[in-house]
Parts: structure tokens; sequence; C-alpha cells
């Protein structure tokens, strides 16, 4: 899926020949298995190998694997000494970047990028970047240098009579001016688009643009038009299977019959639009458009429903809140500048420099005897033998160290999909069994080997680092239990930003992979409205961990089983982690467990 929503927000030369493959999908995995046998060949160049991992990483399903393979696309090419390569493998950090949601990492490869194509003197592969460049300062809402980037883009294109990458750059600039509040110019935008495809006749621009005029005159209250527009651009891209974009005009749509009073029918297009967005994991959509169903079941005083839909809001819109993002990309902006700056002074300094240099020379041969002359050539060459011996070290250590990196990294992610066919071959073995406590023990430690691949997964996105973020990894253990058994409810999370080390986050893992399921399971028989904290708090070198939800609690004949295996496995993790655990007296379950941060196996 990501292939083709990159499609959808940055124009780049290396992908428009894919906007007519509708198979591309369906054959990626095809492609991934050829390009990995490809990879054994040992007669590879160097180039060869550069751009195989490249490709890798563009056609690879799983964002992550195709980070990992861009990276290592990018030191093979530093390796080949290709600056063009280099530059190709940034583009493709960009893109796999942007999707992570990371702005700031994926602006500073595409400003690498950049620096390079200008040194080269491309001016297609420039506009290229400019183009990421606009599509990352759209994600953080600064429209004015967006519009700015893509009319750079515009430009380039024209003047070198590129007109499908110029229609497209004009089709981005109209979203950019109406997502910035200028109607107006937007709408001129995506009927000049509409003008100029007439003798290309591509299907995607034609209902990008339909949709994106539809949106644009439904903000004007141009109400019968906007509709039309929007229901002939889906009419285009349903059979695409582009949910991203069929989500979004879906719920225009909704917004649209919601305004002419047509509740019955805005309450389908807007249901429709946000399960499209769950079932593909949009998580921006699916914060924008629980805003929208809160608001409207609001107004429809339905308002167990748009209590519903805002908790869903607030859960989504804290997950994608970053405040520092905008900061770090004015920073990395002004960087790239000053770099530009010192290297044309750098450029006249060594000029400079050298003229100094023969001066200088030229002055001493005349002045300094011939013993002195040769004592100073004696030092100097002790000096260069010095200085290289340091070099080749400085090379063998950073060689080394990026060794270790990749290494790491593909432990990690052997790991961690080792871990990932265990689980599927414990899935196969359960939906097998029919004895109910046979199938759920399986499916018990199925979880439990889930969440040790967590683990793992959370580790190879980094470097070097073997520290695991307690609050992000938590979130992602908890709700993925929670979708594994239907949960009807969100879990409240009370955790700072707190990082443990691997020998602490794989028992912790298991541990609150044990008490959640034990909640999960048996905790809310009866239970109208169930509630399940999870609570962490980190002082004086200790971590408090505590577990509470408002089930139906532990009888006494329960509390007495010594020899039930979850009880067994979460006493034996404590003792692990070298920390204590209290079952507290409450309405429900309340797990009060302490173990020392500083602990290391």
């Amino acid at each position: 899926m990501h292939m083709f929503f990159r499609i959808r927000i940055a124009i780049l030369s290396t992908l428009l020949a894919l906007l007519n493959h509708s198979a591309v999908n369906s054959q990626a995995r095809e492609k991934v298995d050829s390009l990995l046998a490809s990879l054994t060949d040992d007669k590879l160049t160097k180039n060869e190998r550069a751009i195989c991992l490249r490709h890798l990483a563009f056609y690879h399903p799983e964002l992550d694997s195709s980070l990992y393979f861009a990276k290592r696309s990018l030191v093979m090419a530093k390796a080949a000494r290709n600056p063009i390569l280099e530059a190709e493998a940034y583009e493709e950090i960009s893109h796999i970047q942007h999707e992570f949601g990371n702005n700031t990492a994926s602006l500073k490869a595409s400003l690498s990028a950049l620096d390079i194509y200008e040194t080269a003197g491309l001016e297609d592969r420039q506009a290229a970047s400019y183009t990421q460049l606009a599509t990352n300062y759209m994600s953080n809402e600064d429209y004015n240098l967006a519009i700015d980037y893509l009319e750079k883009a515009k430009e380039v294109y024209h003047r070198l009579n590129i007109i499908e990458n110029e229609l497209f750059t004009l089709l981005n600039l109209g979203e950019a001016h109406r997502l910035a509040g200028n109607f107006k110019i937007a709408e001129f935008s995506f009927r000049q688009v509409l003008q100029m495809n007439g003798p290309i006749r591509n299907a995607i621009a034609e209902a990008y643009s339909l949709g994106n005029l539809g949106m644009t005159l439904f903000a004007q209250n141009k109400i019968d038009s906007a509709e039309k527009n929007l229901n002939k651009a889906l009419k285009i891209l349903t059979p695409e299977d582009d949910t991203y974009s069929v989500s979004i005009y879906l719920n225009t749509l909704g917004e649209i019959y919601s305004k002419n009073g047509l509740y019955a029918a805005a309450e389908e297009k807007m249901l429709n639009a946000i399960h499209m967005a769950k079932r593909e994991g949009l998580k921006e959509q699916i914060r924008d458009f629980s805003s929208g169903l809160s608001a409207f079941y609001h107004k429809r005083e339905q308002f167990q429903k748009a209590y519903h839909y805002q908790k869903l809001y607030q859960t989504y819109n804290d997950s994608l809140l970053n405040k520092a993002n905008i900061q770090k990309i004015e920073q990395l902006k002004a960087d790239y500048e000053i770099n530009k700056r010192e290297s044309e002074i750098g450029l006249l300094q060594t000029i400079t420099n050298k003229q100094e240099k023969w001066v200088t020379l030229l002055i001493v041969s005349i002045v300094i005897i011939l013993f002195v002359l040769y004592l100073l050539f004696q030092t100097n060459r002790i000096v260069q033998k010095a200085n290289k011996r340091l070099s080749v070290q400085k090379e063998t250590i950073r060689k080394s160290e990026q060794e270790k990196i990749l290494l790491l990294q593909e432990l990690n992610h052997r790991v961690k999909n080792n871990l990932q066919m265990i689980s599927s071959l414990l899935n196969l073995q359960s939906r097998e069994l029919t004895g109910g406590h046979v199938k759920e023990a399986i499916t018990a430690g199925r979880n439990r080997v889930d969440a040790l691949s967590l683990v793992h997964r959370k580790l190879y996105q980094v470097d070097l680092e073997t520290r695991v973020c307690l609050k992000e990894y938590m979130q992602e253990l908890v709700l993925g239990l929670f979708h594994a058994y239907n949960a009807r409810f969100e879990p409240t999370f009370k955790i700072p930003a707190i990082s443990v080390g691997i020998d602490q986050a794989i028992p912790l893992a298991l541990l609150m992979n044990e008490m959640i399921v034990n909640a999960l399971k048996y905790a809310y028989v009866n239970t109208n409205q169930p509630e399940l904290i999870i609570r962490i708090e980190e002082s004086n070198s200790l971590l408090n961990i505590q577990v509470v939800d408002n089930g139906i609690g532990f009888t006494t004949k329960e509390t007495d089983k010594e020899n039930s295996f979850g009880i067994k496995l979460i006493n034996s993790l404590v003792t692990q982690l070298k920390g204590n655990i209290q079952k507290m007296t409450t309405a429900g379950t309340h797990w009060n467990i302490n173990i020392k941060t500083a602990y290391n196996s």
C-alpha cells in the first residue's frame, strides 16, 4: 500500500512509470523474491548491489524492511563512491521515513539528495527533490513553503518539457493551495490539470483533480458541483483500490449529505470512510474522520456514539502529535543553507591557502639553510606517516562500527522474522485443534511469542541502540492484544518517556502480556463499562508498574491457586526482574509491581 500512497503525494520521475501499472502490489512479493536471489550472486559489483538493494526497498511490502534495505543501499553506494546512487538511496529513505511519519528524518534525506543533484547539475532530479520537500512541509502544515518548492518544481518540468511530471506537480500545487485556504487558486489549478490531461488521458490525474476540486468547491459552499465531481472521482478510483483517497472523498460526501439534511446517507458514507481507514491503518484519517463523526452524532443527540468517536479521536490525535518537528525542520533548513555557503567559502579559502603556501615555501627556500630544510622535510615525513596511520586506524574503526550496526540490525531482523514464523505456525496449529484448553494454551503461547517479536522489531529499526521506548512499546503491545481479543473499549495509558534495556524489556513484555490477557479473558464478565489502566512511574532507581481493572476480581479460590501456570509465570518473571509484586485489594484486580531500573543480567 505504501508505494501507491507515495505516488499520490510525491511525483518523482522514477515512480511515474508505475502510475498505469495496476498489478504492482500483486507482483511486489514476486519481485522481492527475485531481487533477494540476485543479491546472492558474488559477481555483483558494488554499484549493482546498491541498485538491487534500493529496488528491494521500493518493492518490499513491509515498511520496516524497506527502510532496512534502503539504508543498506546507501552504505553500498558510499562504498562504491557513486554520488548519484547515494542520492537515489537518500530519496528512497525520504519516502519511507515520510510514510513512517518521521518528517524530520525524511526532510534530512531529501536535502542530502538535493545537495548531490545540485552539485551534479541534474535539474529533473532537483525538481523531484523539491516535490518531496514540499510533501514534508505539507505534512507539517507549512503550506507556504510547500507552495514555493512546488512552484520551483513546476518551472523546471515546464522548461524541460516533461509534461506528465508538470501535470502532477500542478495537481499537488492545487492541493497545497486548498489546504492553505486559497480556494480560488486551488480551483483554478485543478481545472488547469483537467485541461492539460485531456490529450494525455491519465485516469489517476483525472480522478485526483476531480476529487480535490470537489473538496475545494465544497469549501466554497458550491454543494451540487462538489457532489458531482466527488462521485466522478470515486467512480474512477474505487476499482484502483486507492483506499487513502477513496476514504477522504467518501467522508467529504458524507459531510455534504449531512449539510443537505440527508442524515442516513451521510452516516453511511462517513462510516464507510472510517472503516476503510481502520482496515488500512491510516492513522491520520482515523483521527480526522472520528472528529467528524463525533460532531455528527452530537448534533443528532446520539451522545453515546459521539462520546465513542471523541475518545477514538483523542487516542489517535495523541499518538500523532509531535510538537518538536517544526523546530527540527527549520533547523535542518538553516543548516542546509549554511552548509552551501560554507562550501563556497571553503573553496575560496583552499585556493588562498595554496597560494600562501607557495609564497611561504619560496621565502623559506631562500632564507633557511639547507640543513634546516632537511630537518623540516624529515619532520614533515614523520608527521605525514603518523597522520596516515591515524587515518587508516580511524577508517578501520569506522568500518568496524558500521559492520556492527549492520550485523546487529540483521540479527534483530532475523530474530523478529523467526519469531513471526513461530507465531504463524502456532496460529495454524490452533486452527486444527478442537480441544478448548489445548487451543487456548497454544493461543497464549503465540501471544508470548508476538510480545518477544515486537521487542526485536523495535530494536532493528535503530542503529546500535539496545534500549526500547517503554511508552511506545507498551501501547503497541496492549493495543495489539485488545485487537486480538476483540475488546470493545480503549485502555488508559499513563506512561512517561522511559526506556529500558533489552534484558528488562523481554521479561517485562511477557509479564505485561500475561496480566493483560488474564484481564481480557476473565475480568469483565457482566461488566457494563470495562476499564483497564496501565500506569508506569520511575523514581529512585525503581520502576513502579500498576495494572488496574474494574472487573470481577480474583475469588478466594483463584487466589489460592499455586499451580496456575499464568500465576507461576508472572511470579517467575518478577523474580527474574529482581522485583516484587502485590495484588492489592480493590473492586477489581490491581497489580502493583516494583523492579530496579539499574538491573542488568
